[in-house]
């Protein structure tokens, strides 16, 4: 890794014809010139007819003698450890000379193709890593070979001198053969020294990366200073090669962990390691070129409309300064006192009839409060002077763009103070201006106004309504429901369109007063002045509703949209419009979390929600790691003939304060904020430790399986399935003794992410099942497909048999459906005699409810394995109704 003028193995500031045109402090008469600028090489005599001078007199003719022969010696020196390191290769197996040959491709790859920091001199060269991880795997030869390589690769690509790509090299070279004799002393040494392996290598590398470093850059940069007459010192070799250092450092402590997995694991792994770097940086390459693009257009933009707004200031800077400033006395009141010719002509009236009017009858309406803020705090003394920027309105009601400097006024001899208005037309330069305004202040995809616009607007309105009660307003907040949904199946380009088609529709619905902002993504702000009635806000959120669900046509496919809307009014006192905009906010997240499409006011006490829920989750978080959770265990029960087929693990929480909390509540907040990995790993670990021991310690019970309920969110991660693999082997239990259980409308939002880790769990073993079967809206459609095991019928439908027959079908059908399919059926939610027998007539094998037993503490479960069983089929039929809990 490296930078500009530092790169890669040889920093690109070592090279002639770079260095040349270097500022570097010199006597006189030392050559400083780049290849363009130098002499003609002088007619080469008789005597220079060797070799040796031909090339002196063709590329070192701006060299002293000194520097050309310390040129020579670093060539001599690296080209014989170069020599030397491929004899010593030779004596490697043929399969680790191919290896190491597709290495040496791969790192002349990598060296050809830096990355390059965006709007930075720096870039990053990937092949330091292979360099040192070559070193690491092949020992020193392998590390001098692999130097070389790289410093052949960047100096042809960096430098067009024939001394420079013959040196380079070369000093490359030179730098792997110390660093390689560092790594062969050092790490034998650390071992001696009782350090351990590991650690040994790293700092062996590491080491060895710093003499590299140093063997590289310290005899090319001496080069160049005997070129020029100077003398090399660490500081100026520590100014030009800090970043190189550095980077060697990095690069050899990922090299020292690729090849230390490469020692555990074979060196498979550390290619696999190196290809997924590699594709990873070329990704990163093409990021920072797309940058570096997309910078450069912007900045041509706003060159561009700032040249065409300094050249328009310019023309109508030089007839300005030819005209009179317009001048207006005013009075404490407000009234015109005096006014001179040029503010008669600016709002084409007569002088005279301008004495005794209100100023703010020169001012545009929406502009004369905003005037009238700034003069009421220099009557109050709070400041002296100020200049604004503002609308006149002329005898024919057009708009003129005016820059107002306001400053008190005292008539000499009487008490009468008044302020004095200097007045100057800057209708041409706005115009002008018109373009970097329109890009600061609005939207390029909609045209609305952002984020910045509505936030200085809302700044107004809530300062107006803080001063006059009086002035009321709403704020209304909307965010497009399944966006997201766009993007990913049409793409960026339809969501832009949507985009676009939403924004003109709400601007067709809101009034000329209105201000309609985007403030990023696919969220909407609307600030509704003059309106303190929810249920205006209400009309309006339901026309909107309504305007938005209308059909849009995007590249051939019609869709709808709706939004969550949250509202709040400015009659709640805020003193800032960001509380404002944190209510807006909370209300239209609860819009969202009641089913999208809606509408909610703000109120406060979603703030003491919102703190109730943060504190819940901070608590859940160290429910998780201090133990606080537990697992009960409800039996299931095969019903023909009666006996215990396993247990479902279900999570509890008793909160040290608010006591027990409904899994209904702490699993849907650990699924909301990214607990429920923690939350499912330890309810996996637990149950399947708790089953082992059960197992171990009462022997008979080898069938016996526990349920556990995972989530789409747990099935979508990278590491689930192997966690899950590391579970059952630590505590020695048969991957067939695990059902993990989905619920289905999970499944099919996961579906597509879910089904590889599907097929990984039914390859090891591990049953599946479906959790709430037929409450979801497509799972008949993908049954026959997905591998699932078992279906758990809704309890809803099971309690419901006794009073809908529509029900009891429902149950039947899907006996008949997992009886047909080959699925385990498990009756959920079995609380009532009449329930069991019914379900035992239509042919349910494995039943789960109060009436066959309660969830139970792991002691009274495991009483269950020893114990006969409870009752017998016949008894539990004439039992009476079972009571929920």
């Amino acid at each position: 890794m490296g930078t500009a003028p530092l790169r890669c193995a040889v920093p690109d500031f070592l090279h002639d014809d770079i260095a040349d045109a270097q500022p570097v402090a010199k006597p006189q008469t030392t050559l400083d010139m780049n290849p363009e600028q130098s002499p003609p090489s002088p007619p080469t005599p008789a005597r220079w007819s060797n070799p040796w001078r031909r090339f002196v007199a063709a590329c070192l003719h701006d060299y002293n003698p000194l520097a050309r022969r310390f040129w020579l010696a670093l060539v001599l020196v690296g080209y014989s450890a170069l020599a030397l390191a491929l004899w010593q290769l030779g004596a490697l197996p043929a399969a680790d000379r191919w290896q190491l040959l597709g290495w040496l491709l791969l790192l002349a790859l990598a060296a050809a193709f830096p990355i390059q920091v965006p709007r930075s001199k720096h870039s990053i060269a990937t092949g330091d890593v292979l360099v040192f991880l070559l070193l690491a795997i092949y020992g020193p030869a392998a590390g001098v070979v692999a130097a070389t390589v790289e410093g052949l690769v960047a100096s042809w690509r960096t430098s067009r001198r024939a001394s420079s790509r013959i040196v380079s090299p070369a000093g490359a070279a030179f730098g792997g053969l110390l660093a390689g004799g560092v790594l062969s002393l050092l790490e034998p040494a650390l071992r001696a020294a009782s350090l351990p392996a590991a650690p040994a290598h790293l700092a062996s590398l590491a080491a060895a990366a710093g003499v590299c470093a140093v063997g590289v850059t310290a005899p090319l940069m001496t080069v160049v200073y005997l070129k020029n007459g100077l003398k090399l010192g660490w500081r100026e070799w520590l100014a030009h090669s800090n970043w190189v250092s550095a980077m060697y450092l990095f690069a050899s402590m990922l090299a020292g962990l690729l090849s230390l997995n490469a020692q555990h694991y074979g060196r498979m792994v550390a290619a696999v390691s190196v290809a997924v770097i590699g594709v990873s940086l070329a990704l990163l390459r093409m990021h920072f070129r797309q940058q570096d693009q997309a910078h450069a257009a912007q900045e041509q933009r706003v060159r561009a409309a700032e040249v065409e707004s300094a050249q328009n200031q310019q023309r109508f800077h030089a007839a300005f300064t030819r005209a009179s400033i317009g001048m207006v006395i005013v009075s404490a009141e407000g009234l015109v006192l005096q006014g001179n010719e040029a503010i008669g002509r600016l709002v084409g009236l007569d002088v005279q009839r301008l004495a005794g009017l209100p100023v703010a009858r020169l001012l545009h309406p929406g502009d004369a409060e905003l005037l009238q803020l700034q003069v009421d705090r220099v009557l109050g003394g709070e400041i002296e002077t100020f200049s604004i920027e503002l609308r006149c309105r002329d005898a024919e009601h057009r708009e003129i763009w005016v820059s107002l400097h306001c400053a008190k006024f005292e008539q000499p001899g009487s008490q009468l103070t008044g302020l004095i208005f200097q007045l100057h037309d800057i209708s041409s330069r706005r115009r002008a201006e018109g373009e970097l305004q329109h890009i600061a202040f609005h939207d390029s995809l909609t045209d609305l106004a952002n984020r910045n616009c509505f936030s200085q607007r809302l700044q107004v309105a809530v300062e107006r309504s803080r001063s006059d009660p009086t002035s009321a307003f709403a704020l209304m907040l909307l965010d497009l429901d399944r966006f997201k949904i766009v993007n990913d199946s049409l793409g960026h380009p339809a969501g832009d369109q949507l985009l676009k088609e939403v924004a003109r529709r709400l601007r067709g619905c809101m009034r000329p007063r209105d201000l309609v902002a985007r403030l990023g993504g696919d969220e909407f702000a609307v600030l509704l002045e003059d309106t303190r009635s929810p249920d205006d806000v209400g009309r309006l959120a339901a026309r909107l509703q309504q305007v938005l669900e209308n059909p849009v046509t995007i590249n051939g496919c019609e869709m709808c949209t709706s939004a969550s809307i949250g509202v709040t009014f400015s009659d709640m006192g805020y003193r800032e419009p960001q509380e404002m905009l944190r209510d807006a906010d909370l209300a239209m997240y609860r819009a969202k979390s009641d089913g999208k499409g809606r509408l909610v006011l703000f109120d406060s006490s979603m703030h003491d929600q919102i703190g109730q829920k943060l504190q819940l989750e901070a608590d859940l978080r160290r429910a998780i790691g201090d133990g606080q959770l537990s697992l009960a265990y409800q039996p299931l029960y095969h019903l023909d003939p009666y006996r215990l087929d396993g247990f479902e693990a279900l999570a509890r929480w008793v909160h040290p304060v608010r006591g027990a909390i409904s899994p209904a509540v702490f699993v849907a907040l650990a699924e909301e904020t990214g607990c429920i990995e923690a939350l499912t790993t330890w309810a996996i670990d637990e149950a399947v430790r708790q089953l082992a021991q059960w197992r171990h310690e009462v022997p008979g019970n080898d069938a016996l399986v526990v349920h556990v309920n995972v989530s789409g969110k747990d099935l979508a991660r990278p590491h689930f399935v192997q966690r899950v693999s590391e579970v059952l082997r630590r505590h020695a239990l048969p991957p067939a003794a695990l059902v993990l259980e989905i619920t289905e409308s999970t499944l099919m939002e996961q579906r597509e992410l879910a089904l590889k880790a599907l097929d990984e769990l039914v390859a090891m073993g591990i049953k599946l099942g479906i959790d709430d079967f037929g409450t979801g809206y497509s799972s008949l459609a993908y049954l026959s497909t997905l591998p699932f095991d078992c279906l758990k019928i809704d309890r809803s439908f099971v309690s419901g048999m006794d009073k809908s027959a529509q029900n009891v079908e429902i149950v039947r059908t899907v006996l008949s459906l997992g009886l047909s399919l080959g699925k385990q059926v498990v009756a959920e939610g079995i609380e009532t005699p009449a329930q069991l027998q019914r379900l035992r007539q239509m042919g349910a094998t494995i039943g789960q409810g109060y009436l066959l037993g309660r969830p139970m503490p792991p002691l009274q479960a495991g009483a269950l394995l020893v114990a006969p069983q409870p009752m017998p089929v016949g008894a539990l039929l004439a039992a009476p109704q079972a009571m929920p809990a």
